[in-house]
């Protein structure tokens, strides 16, 4: 109980720290399960007040007449309307229509309806339209299910309007929901120059902005705010509005953006979204000037500067933090300087939370008297005024320093120490550390690490094997191993006699994801069966003691259809060859052309390249260019130093020579500054973002993907390799639906919702991770067999339902702490329209509170194998 209320703690004071995820405001905000209560759902009228008034509009509820009925009957002109008031701003991103059901009765429904929204600082009814100009909402086609439409751009509102729309004369009745989330960044309203147009015709400006248009834009909400990121390319933003420009030589001044916000508040950092196309003339800006004001009359003195550093090698988009220091401010005024001739930016996020106090507004200073400024509540304090030789200002900064110095020790401290943690976590494959023979006492290592006891088994290929309780993974450094991997479990004094020779090829890498483990997989028996030489067949007939055999496919089809796997000792001899006879080829870094920044993490930066000359299987050369993925080892660590190369050495050579096609395989290193690692990549990206956007796969096409990442993970369990972060955004999809495990979602900007990052530590994937991860900070195989039926559930919802959408995330760890103190109120995730039965039961035995008793694997990947023989191929 203690470790689950300091992690909820944590994630709680965490949260308060992150932006609003605008493409997660996907709930729906109480029309139909009656959050939004009758009194806040009105009408211009209505047929019959009592049978179909405007309280019975709601979405999927049969409430006496069963709809909304306006009087009149709708045309083009129609004056009718269903209000509902949301009375604090929320961020719209969809709408739910239905017409009158009316027990199978009704026949009326609205073939199309417009949006109206109102928000107090608009002061009016605004009508919404798309991205694509238009007003129009394709409405119902029935009387019983519901029209969806998704929002593109969102609405800012405490109020909507739907109006029926009709190109004939009839009557119409409907049912409502709205899908968005509360708007909790606080930004009401901003005001900017309107933008410029390029010489080709791509107009730079705001197009979805609503409120007062002229040279100056004033008073609304746009892209600004609206969580679309814009791409490198800047034709991009005629197709996707996607970035707002001003170009130097078309203004005297430079351009300024005035933020308003609903409550004075505290400013922690600002992001800025901008592009960096410097061979077109678009540069990061130069400096950036921020200004603070509690009223919005008079801004404070002593404004925040930052200087951006030119950057003319990537010209890729890129987001631009600035601490803002705790500044208070209820305006925010962004003043920008040009490095080139074009300042573009897509987007701006502020980290801020509101401020405690009662604050008064800033007066102009008459002519020659210093300035005051509002900093505290209650009271104005001089700032540009005191005396030093006051007593009181002469305690201030006394205390100031005081709690400088002992910040500073702190900090030195704190690096001290973790460079002595850094030394003490030296990666367990650069010697055998556990050979010689220990006491239970000598096993505990002060540094966190897990040592094996005497009674260890070492496979004659150098792979340990405890065979008896779970080890805790061992905790990599922040860059080296270069992958943050845990305990691979291999000597590698057998396999790498001179960790400066060349690594071993690209004939399959496999696993680049967090950290692996020191967790057994085979059992007592399974371990002396593999010592002895025999060969242990995989789990088929367990299918009865598991309750799986009421979904496997008749004898006659297994028999036929069945391919045997094999057996642990089989891989490991298989992998120790590949260590002896492969090479990790040198890839010339000129034959990589960077073309975008896919992920950013402490290890270093992710690019997505275009690379000549790529190995392919067979050992040949491809003559075509293909995409690969670039890992830049992090700038902070000093290739000169021989740890960090020799770890780097290592880990790319056990990767590389990890064999399985359905794993990103390595194709080459730079060994020199900055190191990187060359990596697979497919051309339709990651799985999530494919299932979001493509058309729907087939239940044949589903299964055969899930049957793939099923056979990545049963070869890295069969080696012991935890994954930590199975995910479709952390599988690869090429063409034929052909997967990859990866791990480039770990560290994604478009996947940051995600992760929870708590006080430093590695970032929590909640919604994925089995409870005694999330809870205990164990993770085994089990645990990603856990991830894989979460995994599951995101392949057959299309990753267009976020698991335990219903929940927040403080919910969601409490229905976890519910399954670790097994008191049978644990909530599954719920079945989704399309998922076989007997695949959602499967995952129900994935989520088991002991993992001992989840499926294994193999079992998993025999299953889907047999489940998929009953599909015809499509």
């Amino acid at each position: 109980m203690v470790a689950r209320d300091v992690v909820l703690l944590l994630l709680v004071q965490a949260m308060r720290f992150f932006a609003l995820e605008i493409s997660q405001c996907i709930a729906p905000l109480g029309m139909e399960n009656g959050l939004i209560p009758d009194k806040d759902v009105t009408a211009s009228s209505s047929f019959n007040d009592g049978n179909v008034g405007p309280q019975n509009g709601r979405l999927n509820q049969e409430i006496k007449g069963g709809a909304w009925c306006p009087k009149s009957q709708i045309t083009t002109e129609s004056t009718e309307w269903l209000e509902v008031d949301l009375h604090s701003i929320h961020v719209i991103t969809g709408a739910g229509t239905q017409g009158r059901f009316g027990n199978g009765q009704g026949q009326e429904y609205a073939e199309a309806y417009v949006l109206e929204y109102w928000r107090p600082k608009l002061g009016k009814w605004v009508r919404y339209r798309g991205t694509d100009g238009q007003e129009i909402l394709t409405g119902n086609t029935n009387t019983y299910l519901e029209k969806k439409n998704h929002l593109e751009p969102p609405i800012w509102a405490s109020k909507i309007r739907f109006i029926p729309y009709s190109s004939h004369r009839r009557t119409v009745c409907m049912r409502v929901e709205l899908y968005g989330c509360y708007w909790s960044v606080g930004v009401v309203a901003y005001s900017m120059p309107k933008g410029d147009k390029r010489s080709n015709g791509i107009e730079l400006t705001d197009i979805i902005y609503d409120g007062q248009w002229g040279e100056e834009l004033r008073g609304g909400l746009g892209q600004l705010v609206d969580g679309q990121y814009g791409g490198d390319e800047i034709r991009e933003a005629a197709r996707n509005s996607a970035w707002v420009g001003w170009r130097k030589e078309s203004r005297p001044n430079p351009p300024v953006i005035t933020f308003e916000f609903d409550k004075v508040r505290e400013f922690s950092a600002v992001h800025l979204y901008c592009n960096n196309r410097f061979m077109r003339d678009v540069q990061v800006f130069s400096e950036a000037i921020i200004s603070f004001s509690i009223g919005g009359r008079h801004f404070q003195n002593e404004p925040i500067r930052y200087t951006y550093v030119e950057d003319s090698i990537f010209e890729s988009s890129r987001n631009v933090s600035i601490k803002l220091h705790h500044r208070i401010g209820k305006w925010v005024r962004i003043e920008l300087r040009f490095a080139a001739s074009w300042i573009l930016i897509s987007e701006v996020v502020f980290d801020s939370d509101v401020a405690q106090g009662n604050y008064t507004p800033e007066s102009l200073k008459p002519s020659g008297a210093k300035d005051k400024t509002k900093t505290g509540p209650n009271k104005d304090i001089p700032i540009s005024t005191a005396h030093q030789e006051d007593p009181l200002y002469m305690a201030i900064v006394v205390g100031v320093l005081t709690a400088l110095v002992i910040l500073l020790g702190v900090a030195v401290f704190i690096i001290i120490h973790r460079h002595k943690h850094r030394k003490c976590f030296a990666s367990p494959l650069a010697k055998s550390t556990i050979s010689q023979k220990r006491t239970v006492a000598d096993t505990y290592n002060p540094c966190g690490t897990s040592v094996l006891p005497d009674n260890k088994m070492i496979l004659d290929c150098g792979l340990d094997v405890k065979s008896d309780e779970y080890q805790e993974p061992y905790q990599a450094l922040k860059c080296a191993p270069y992958f943050s991997y845990s305990t691979v479990l291999l000597e590698m004094k057998d396999f790498v006699k001179d960790s400066n020779t060349a690594l071993s090829d690209s004939s399959n890498y496999d696993y680049a994801v967090p950290e692996l483990s020191s967790a057994p997989l085979l059992t007592k028996r399974r371990l002396a069966d593999s010592l002895s030489g025999r060969v242990t067949e995989p789990i088929g007939d367990r299918d009865l003691e598991l309750g799986m055999a009421r979904r496997s496919a008749p004898a006659s089809i297994r028999s036929k259809h069945s391919v045997r796997s094999p057996s642990q000792q089989e891989v490991i001899i298989d992998l120790r060859r590949r260590l002896e006879l492969t090479n990790v080829i040198e890839f010339p870094r000129h034959r990589l052309r960077m073309i975008s920044k896919l992920a950013e993490g402490a290890f270093g930066t992710v690019y997505v390249a275009e690379a000549d000359g790529v190995p392919e299987y067979n050992g040949t050369v491809s003559s075509e260019k293909r995409l690969v993925a670039v890992k830049f080892l992090c700038h902070d660590a000093s290739p000169k130093e021989r740890y960090i190369m020799e770890e780097f050495e290592r880990d790319v050579r056990i990767l590389a020579a990890l064999s399985c096609p359905q794993l990103a395989r390595v194709l080459g290193a730079c060994r020199t500054p900055p190191l990187a690692v060359i990596l697979e990549y497919l051309e339709l990206g990651d799985l999530c973002a494919f299932l979001r956007s493509a058309p729907p796969p087939s239940t044949p096409t589903l299964l055969n993907i899930a049957t793939q990442i099923a056979a990545g993970m049963q070869y890295l369990e069969s080696l012991n390799f935890v994954h930590r972060d199975l995910a479709t955004r952390n599988c690869l999809i090429g063409k034929g639906y052909q997967i990859k495990i990866s791990d480039f979602g770990t560290d994604n900007e478009a996947y940051a919702c995600d992760y929870y990052k708590v006080d430093g530590r590695v970032p929590l994937p909640l919604r994925w991770a089995a409870w005694e991860s999330v809870l205990s900070g164990q993770y085994t195989t089990k645990s990603d067999v856990w991830a894989f039926a979460v995994t599951l559930h995101e392949i057959f919802t299309l990753c267009r339902r976020r698991p335990y959408e219903h929940l927040t995330d403080n919910e969601v760890l409490e229905n976890l702490s519910h399954l670790q103190a097994d008191d049978g109120l644990f909530e599954c995730i719920d079945r989704s329209p399309g998922m076989p039965r007997d695949l959602y039961e499967l995952m129900c035995e994935c989520w088991r509170r002991d993992e001992l008793e989840r499926p294994a694997f193999v079992e998993v990947h025999l299953f889907l194998q047999r489940k998929s023989l009953g599909y015809p191929a499509t």
